[in-house]
């Protein structure tokens, strides 16, 4: 877009002056339509770091992802059947890549202490660092409740950010006796990221609130089903604001394999993009292995994204 200057005078100068700040004006505002998704999407939004979850459409509060709770539902850490458990997670999406490394040890019979780092590497010089310290503590059979603390570090080409949050969580359990044999209910809850930017005045991180519900039941001895679903809603920044809903389901053969398939949707694309999501997993003895692949708008920004994640139990 250009114009021309007419001929030098003092009432053309004027003119000319008004329509050149007119025209930067509207310039600029069209720019900023246009990057704002770019500009948006490297605030300090992390991916689900478990492919379990992922494959599910993005299910996190009520599932019992072990090594992966400190992201997802600390709470639900005390509900775990392994003593202990170590898991990496690789994800990846446009020359986008994303590492994180989770665990939890549960001491005794009512607590459970977990750690996280996750680091996402975006395109340019644009890099996130979270570092999560999380405790849950069961306080009778069917109720149990976590805390995580975090720290963030948000590296940007002309300067960095720093930042700390808490999350609070719950989940309750109750057996199903009426639905068959080992058949249960989970009701869950979540609000993530309470917290602030050290040196960011004016900014707010996502702070968002979740609840959700899933049942697993056997069919038979070899064959379970888990279904689910979480409603979500991110309250600041007023750019993220928005509800997100997930919902999804697993097939578990024998406890060796694993089928499973979700979608989400959000209302706000930057914060929370809508997809379908399908994945598997197998367990080996100690070892557990999980694929998530993500259907999403050829402009979404987690289009053609696809997550590993790798665990052992001890």
């Amino acid at each position: 877009m250009s114009y021309i200057c007419p001929k030098p005078g003092r009432v053309h100068a004027r003119q000319c002056n008004r329509t050149l700040m007119m025209m930067k004006r509207i310039s600029a505002l069209v720019l900023s339509i246009l990057l704002g998704g770019t500009l948006y999407a490297q605030e300090a939004v992390l991916p689900l770091s478990d492919a379990k979850a992922m494959a599910m459409g993005g299910l996190s509060t009520t599932l019992l992802a072990g090594s992966h709770t400190v992201y997802t539902n600390a709470a639900s850490a005390a509900f775990a059947a392994a003593p202990a458990q170590l898991s990496s997670t690789y994800l990846t999406r446009e020359g986008d890549d994303f590492y994180a490394v989770s665990g939890y040890w549960r001491f005794g019979q009512l607590h459970a202490a977990q750690l996280g780092w996750r680091q996402y590497l975006r395109d340019g010089d644009n890099s996130d660092m979270a570092l999560d310290l999380g405790y849950s503590l069961r306080i009778n059979e069917r109720w149990a409740i976590g805390l995580v603390g975090r720290y963030l570090h948000l590296q940007r080409p002309e300067t960095d950010f720093d930042a700390l949050s808490v999350d609070l969580s719950m989940l309750y359990a109750l057996p199903l006796e009426n639905l068959g044999s080992y058949s249960t209910l989970r009701v869950g809850g979540k609000l993530g990221n309470l917290g602030g930017y050290f040196n960011r005045s004016g900014e707010l991180l996502p702070m968002n609130a979740t609840a959700g519900v899933a049942l697993d039941t056997y069919i038979s001895d070899a064959h379970e089903i888990t279904v689910g679903t979480d409603l979500g809603y991110c309250f600041t920044p007023g750019r993220f604001r928005g509800f997100e809903l997930a919902a999804g389901a697993e097939y578990n053969l024998m406890q060796l394999f694993q089928l499973r398939a979700g979608y989400h949707y959000g209302e706000n694309r930057y914060f929370s993009p809508s997809y379908a999501s399908v994945g598997a997993g197998v367990r080996f003895m100690h070892l557990r292995l999980d694929f998530a692949y993500l259907f999403a708008a050829s402009d979404s920004p987690v289009s053609d994204t696809y997550c590993i994640s790798f665990g052992l139990d001890f």
